[in-house]
C-alpha cells in the first residue's frame, strides 16, 4: 500500500498523534515534513474532506497542533510550525491520489533521483511516467515524494485540476 504522508520516524510519530484529531474535524493530513536546518520547521499540509480549507481553519488547527505537540514532546528541539492547505501543487500520497491525478504532470523524488513527467499509470509496485525521453517505470519502494508539477502545464489543465 502506498503511503507517502510521513517518511521519517519522527514524521510517522507526529502523524499517529495528530491523525485522529484532524480526522475528527473533517480534514485529512496530506503530508508531514520535518525540515532540520538552522531554523527547523514542521510543515503539515491538510485537505478538507468536503470543500476547501480556509486560512482561518489552518490557523485554528495550527494552534491545536502546537499545543498537542508541546504535550507529546515528539520533537526535542525548537521548531516553527507551518500548517497550510495541500494546494494545487499538492503532494500525492496515496493510491487514490495517483488515480485522481493520472495524466497530470508530476515530479517524483526517489532515493536515487528526481524524475518529471506525466503520470500515466501505477501498479502495486511501480508508477509510470511519460516525458520527452519516453516512458519510465519507477519502483514505489524507492519513492520518497510525488508532487504535482505545474511547470509547463496549461491554464486549462490547472483549472481542471482545481476541481479534482
Amino acid at each position: 500500500m502506498l503511503d507517502l504522508i510521513a517518511n521519517t520516524q519522527t514524521e510517522k510519530e507526529i502523524y499517529e498523534v495528530l491523525n485522529p484529531i484532524i480526522s475528527d474535524k473533517g480534514f485529512k493530513i496530506v503530508k508531514i515534513q520535518c525540515l532540520n536546518s538552522k531554523k527547523s520547521k514542521l510543515l503539515i499540509f491538510l485537505d478538507k474532506n468536503v470543500g476547501k480549507i480556509t486560512i482561518e481553519e489552518c490557523a485554528d488547527i495550527s494552534m491545536e497542533i502546537n499545543s498537542l505537540l508541546d504535550i507529546e514532546d515528539i520533537i526535542k528541539y525548537p521548531f516553527r510550525l507551518e500548517v497550510s492547505s495541500a494546494g494545487i501543487d499538492r503532494y500525492l500520497t496515496s493510491v487514490d491520489d495517483l488515480m485522481r491525478y493520472k495524466n497530470f504532470n508530476v515530479r517524483v523524488k526517489s532515493e536515487t533521483c528526481t524524475e518529471r513527467g506525466k503520470l500515466i499509470g501505477h501498479g502495486p509496485n511501480s508508477l509510470t511516467l511519460s516525458n520527452k525521453n519516453g516512458e519510465k517505470s519507477i519502483d514505489l519502494s524507492s519513492v520518497l515524494d510525488v508532487k504535482i508539477d505545474l511547470e509547463g502545464m496549461s491554464l486549462e489543465t490547472i483549472k481542471e485540476m482545481e476541481f479534482k
